[in-house]
C-alpha cells in the first residue's frame, strides 16, 4: 500500500542498500509488487514503508508515451551525476498526493547512476519526461515532496485542495458542506 501525506516516513531520508542481499531482493520484490497495483510512472521505497534506497521506474519512449508492455526498472541506490541547466515547468502529481497537481521547475535532462540488483553498475541520460521522473522519485529517496518545490502559496494551495479531497473520501464533511 502507497503511504498518503503526511505519513512521517515519507519525510526520511533512506539508506543504502547492499545489492544481492537479503533486504536488497525483498525491497525489489515489494517495489514491484506494490508498482503493478498503482497507476504511475515511478514509486519510491519509503512510499511503501522502507528506507532503502531504492526505487522502481518505468520509462517513455522518444516519443513520450510509456509502452504498457515496458519492463519497469528497479534502481538500487540511485544518484543523480548530472543535472541539465535548462529548466522546464510542468504539472507533477505523486501517489502519495493523490487527486492533487502542481507546476514544478525540474531540470530538462539528468544522467543518473544506479545498481541493479546483481549490483551491476548503470548509467542512464535521459530528458523531458523521464528526466521529471527520475528526479522525482531520487527527491522521494531523500525524503522531499514535489510540494517541497512550490512556493508556499502554492503550497497551501495544493494542500488545502489534498485535504479537501482527502476529507471526502475519508466521508468527513467539508467546511463548505458544514456551512449549508
Amino acid at each position: 500500500m502507497v503511504r498518503v501525506y503526511p505519513d512521517p516516513i515519507l519525510r526520511k531520508p533512506t539508506h543504502p542498500v547492499r545489492p544481492g542481499s537479503p533486504e536488497a531482493r525483498a525491497a525489489a520484490e515489494a517495489l514491484r509488487e506494490s508498482f503493478s497495483r498503482v497507476e504511475g510512472l515511478g514509486l519510491a521505497a519509503n512510499q511503501i514503508g522502507l528506507l532503502y534506497r531504492a526505487a522502481i521506474i518505468r520509462l517513455a519512449d522518444e516519443n513520450g508515451e510509456v509502452p504498457e508492455d515496458s519492463e519497469p526498472i528497479v534502481m538500487l541506490n540511485p544518484r543523480i551525476l548530472w543535472r541539465s541547466p535548462e529548466l522546464v515547468l510542468e504539472e507533477e502529481g505523486c501517489l502519495s498526493l493523490p487527486g492533487v497537481w502542481a507546476p514544478v521547475p525540474r531540470a530538462k535532462a539528468v544522467r543518473v547512476e544506479y545498481q541493479d540488483e546483481d549490483g551491476k553498475r548503470h548509467v542512464l541520460e535521459v530528458q523531458d519526461l523521464n528526466a521529471r521522473l527520475i528526479q522525482h522519485e531520487l527527491d522521494h529517496l531523500d525524503g522531499v515532496l514535489f510540494i517541497d518545490h512550490l512556493s508556499v502559496h502554492e503550497r497551501n494551495r495544493v494542500l488545502r485542495v489534498f485535504r479537501e479531497l482527502q476529507s471526502r473520501k475519508e466521508g468527513v464533511p467539508s467546511a463548505a458542506q458544514v456551512r449549508a
